[in-house]
Order: C-alpha cells, then sequence, then structure tokens
C-alpha cells in the first residue's frame, strides 16, 4: 500500500464511505500504516497516527465507562486543542453522535441548546490554561467532572450521564447520525444540522481530491472545529489524506506566519479577512518569506478581492482559490488549484454535486440570470434535527437543498455569488446586492476591508458602507463615494460610509454586520 486512499488516486480502491463506515477508522487505517507519522501538532508537541489511535481507543473506554452509548448524543464544548479532536473521535469510535460548540458561548446558550437537544453527556475537554480557560470555566459551571487526564493532552470533564433517548438506529455505521451541528444561539427553535458518518466520510475525501492532498501535507487549523470549516475542511481532510494537522486553541497570527515561512504549512482555509492579517503581519515585520511552502490558500465566507488575491500571491508565491458551501452542504463549488476567477465567482461544481439557480417559484432561470442557488450531491444534511418546519424550507422534492443564497451561471459554467436574500438591500424599488458595493469600496487604495448593510427610512431603504483603512493609509469618505459612483448604478451608491478601525469579527472570521447594523 502507498497510503493513497481516495478513490482518484488510486483507480482500483473504492471510495471511503464505501471501505470505512464511520471516520475514527480513518485514524486506525494510518496507525497501522504509518504509526510514526505525525498527526497532531502543538506547539512544542506532537502526536503520531500509532499515539492518537491509543488515546482514541482510552478515551472512548472512559465514556464508555461513564455511560455513553452507541447512538447517544454528546455534546462537547471545546476550543480547537488535541483534547478536543480525541473526544470527537473517540466518541465516534463509540457510535454516538456529536455536537461541538465553540467553547466562547455563554453558558445560557449552551444550556438552551443542550434542554433541546438532550444529550446523553456534556463535557468540556481543557487545554492550558495560560492559553484560555474558556472551557475550563465552563465546565467548573456545569458541575463537570474529570473523565480522563493524559499527558499528551491534559484533561476532559464530564457531567453525569443523563437519561435521554438515543437516536434512532440506521441499517449500517455509515448511515448513523455522525454530527449535529447547530448553527443557531438562543432565539427560536435551534438549527441542528444533521450529518451522517457516511456524508462525513465524503466531505473528507472531496477536500482530499480538490485540494491533491497526501499524507505529506500540513494543515493549519484556523477555523473553531465547531464550525463546518474547521471540522470538514480542516479535521475530516487530514484524517482522510494522513496529513498532519496544527492545532491552537486561541489563534496568533505571528505563530502561523512563523509556520509559513518557515515551510511548515502547505495547507490553510480562512476567510479573506484572515489573509490580511497575515499580510499585515509579513510588512509591518518585514518577514523573510522565501522558505514558504503553502502550496493550497483556500478562501471561503466572503467575496475574494482580487487585489488581496494578487498581493498573496507576491508575498506567498500561492494562488488563492476561492470557494463554496454551508454547513448544510460542503463543499458545493471550489474554484480549480491556481485558477484566477473574480472575487464573486466560488468555482465549478464538486464532483457529484449539481447546482441550479431558481426563481422564486423554484423554476430555473436562463444561464447567466441571477437566483436562489439550489445544490443536489452526497454531501448534504439529512435535515435539521426536530425541527421539521425549518428543514421543509430548504429540503426541496428530489433532494435539492435551498442555500438561500443568491448567484448565477457565468458562461464558463463558474457559479459566482451575488447576495444572500436577507441581505439584500431594496432601494427605491431596486435589489441592491452588498457584495456588489463592496467590492466596488475595496477596489480602491484606501481601503482596507468594506462591510455593507441596509438601513430603514420612512417609505424606503439607504446604503449603508463601514470601512477600514488600509495600512498607511487615510480615507477620504468624499472621494471614495465619488471613486464608487464610477463604477456603481446611483442607486447602489451609499448614502453614508462610515470609517472604523476594525471590524467586528466572529469566531469563524466573517465580518458580524449584524453589530454593525446595530449602531445605525
Amino acid at each position: 500500500m502507498n497510503g493513497e486512499i481516495t478513490q482518484e488516486k488510486r483507480g482500483d480502491v473504492p471510495a471511503l464511505a464505501d471501505r470505512f463506515g464511520r471516520f475514527h477508522e480513518l485514524v486506525g487505517y494510518w496507525a497501522d500504516l504509518r504509526p510514526e507519522a505525525p498527526a497532531l501538532v502543538e506547539p512544542g508537541h506532537t502526536i503520531t497516527y500509532g499515539a492518537l489511535d491509543g488515546l482514541v481507543d482510552d478515551t472512548a473506554k472512559a465514556l464508555a465507562q461513564a455511560g455513553l452509548r452507541h447512538n447517544d448524543r454528546i455534546l462537547i464544548v471545546a476550543e480547537n486543542s488535541t483534547s478536543a479532536i480525541v473526544l470527537v473521535t473517540a466518541a465516534n469510535r463509540l457510535g454516538a453522535c456529536c455536537s461541538i460548540l465553540n467553547a466562547r458561548m455563554t453558558a445560557s446558550e449552551i444550556r438552551s441548546i443542550a434542554a433541546f437537544a438532550e444529550p446523553r453527556m456534556i463535557t468540556f475537554p481543557l487545554v492550558d490554561p495560560s492559553l484560555s480557560n474558556a472551557a475550563g470555566a465552563l465546565a467548573e459551571e456545569f458541575g463537570a467532572e474529570p473523565l480522563i487526564t493524559s499527558d499528551a493532552f491534559g484533561t476532559i470533564k464530564a457531567c453525569p450521564a443523563a437519561e435521554a433517548a438515543p437516536n434512532d438506529p440506521a441499517e449500517t455505521p455509515g448511515d448513523e447520525l455522525g454530527l449535529i451541528m447547530f448553527t443557531s444561539g438562543t432565539t427560536g427553535t435551534p438549527k441542528g444540522v444533521m450529518l451522517t458518518n457516511r456524508t462525513l466520510l465524503t466531505q473528507g475525501e472531496a477536500q482530499v481530491i480538490n485540494r491533491e492532498l497526501t499524507p505529506e501535507d500540513s494543515i493549519y487549523l484556523v477555523s473553531p472545529i465547531a464550525h463546518a470549516i474547521g471540522l470538514s475542511s480542516n479535521v475530516m481532510s487530514a484524517y482522510a489524506s494522513g496529513a498532519r494537522l496544527h492545532v491552537t486553541p486561541r489563534f496568533n497570527v505571528a505563530e502561523l506566519v512563523e509556520l509559513i515561512a518557515a515551510g511548515e504549512v502547505t495547507m490553510m482555509v480562512a476567510v479573506p479577512q484572515l489573509y490580511t492579517r497575515i499580510l499585515e503581519h509579513i510588512a509591518a515585520h518585514n518577514l523573510d518569506m522565501s522558505d514558504c511552502k503553502l502550496r493550497v490558500g483556500a478562501s471561503g465566507g466572503a467575496p475574494l478581492d482580487p487585489a488581496l488575491k494578487a498581493r498573496v500571491k507576491e508575498v506567498m508565491g500561492v494562488t488563492l482559490s476561492n470557494g463554496y458551501g454551508a454547513t448544510e452542504f460542503v463543499p458545493v463549488t471550489r474554484v480549480p488549484i491556481g485558477m484566477e476567477a473574480a472575487s464573486n465567482v466560488v468555482g465549478l461544481p464538486s464532483p457529484g454535486v449539481e447546482v441550479r439557480i431558481v426563481d422564486e417559484d423554484g423554476h430555473e432561470v436562463p444561464q447567466g440570470e441571477s437566483g436562489e442557488i439550489w445544490a443536489r450531491g452526497p454531501f448534504c444534511m439529512t435535515g435539521y434535527f426536530r425541527n421539521p418546519e425549518e428543514t421543509a424550507k430548504v429540503m426541496k422534492a428530489d433532494g435539492w437543498l435551498a442555500t438561500g443564497d443568491l448567484g448565477e451561471i457565468r458562461p464558463d459554467g463558474m457559479l459566482a455569488i451575488v447576495g444572500r436574500k436577507k441581505e439584500i438591500i431594496i432601494r427605491s424599488g431596486f435589489n441592491v446586492y452588498p457584495t456588489d458595493v463592496e467590492s466596488a469600496l475595496t477596489a480602491h487604495d484606501s481601503v482596507m476591508e468594506a462591510a455593507v448593510v441596509g438601513r430603514s427610512v420612512p417609505g424606503n431603504e439607504e446604503v449603508v458602507a463601514f470601512v477600514t483603512a488600509a495600512p498607511g493609509q487615510t480615507i477620504d469618505t468624499a472621494a471614495l463615494s465619488e471613486f464608487a459612483r464610477n463604477s456603481l448604478t446611483a442607486y447602489k451608491v451609499p448614502s453614508e460610509i462610515i470609517i472604523i478601525d476594525k471590524m467586528p469579527i466572529g469566531p469563524t472570521g466573517k465580518i458580524q454586520k449584524a453589530l454593525l447594523k446595530d449602531t445605525l
């Protein structure tokens, strides 16, 4: 065996989801094949695949002794850490269904989701308190006790097992629910995206194929594993390829740049704003990037500014590739590695994925016209947990998922994002897509970032833009407005441009437009 386990790499080998029942089996596979290969890397500490397999076994036994059973639901409140990844994998080894919540959530948010999800167990993988005590503080508040302690990853705490009905049994392990990922907090009925083990395996394999990953790759985990990018695009792709995964509880741009400069990172997936921070750090410290070996710089979650893309190529020698997906369905599309594309172009459908653009009635529109993006394929959720009303809104006949995003298919077959339904600003009866305005503003040399929202006024809605200045630049709002007017239809030009020091950034790195709108 040569270590290549994807079908496209070895034509005689079936797809991962046909070879393995659950994703934890991938760890055992690499432990048998390459036991001394690094799996998880934290500052000053590396765990091999052989050691990881043993840690997963020990933790699975501790979970079983504490009362976790096959098809039980387990809530994991965590930051990115070895302990969290071991715990997720161990629960999967028992056949349990994980829900991962970011440890930066409040206790009330966690209690709200727990009351809805009714997990058998709530757990808290701790990290070095000098780095973060978020999970530790919550563990204390919930009265959790030590479940297992290891020299390799520290302590995992757990609340006593509660009475809870397990998930319904499935015909095969692949059809069992491996993950319920919650996408909302305390308001309304939580949306818990249900993903089977088969889907998780298929997502991991798709990332390997799209990004040509091998066991020699080194992935830096930026996004929280409580979100789709962190789990599917990073952890699952590392497991599927046998690559090593760099993990840290609290993101540190200096640490990341140091690893990139040393050639220790070959792939990373992040929102565009993070690449901006990387470039700022490199420039501020005049760092030498000649040893950079970053091969895959993937971007998602926001339009990819061509100027940013050009600067990353110049400084780090990698062409950023944009992509598109959602917690409910990832990946939908990817821009092929090395291909140049416009800022809002997110690529071709992933293997096995179909994309269509529809009008308000669900009818397909002619090519080149915009409408809602529907997707169908092997990466789709089975629905929202205990939420048939919300499921019915997005799951359409014949397996189509209505994404709520607006797009169009370009003549070359590439998908372009033009906005989200709920983000459309209706000004004087005309639809304004924020991404159009943001792209026009960031094209100006003085602007680093732009975020556009709507503001209600009597009988109408205004376009308001928040902007941050590029390093060493000063923004003249009047000149910027005139600049935007050269590329935007009059009704799209912002009524007001507001300069701020920095954008409010959420846990996944996206700009939190709701917070900006609240300031109006």
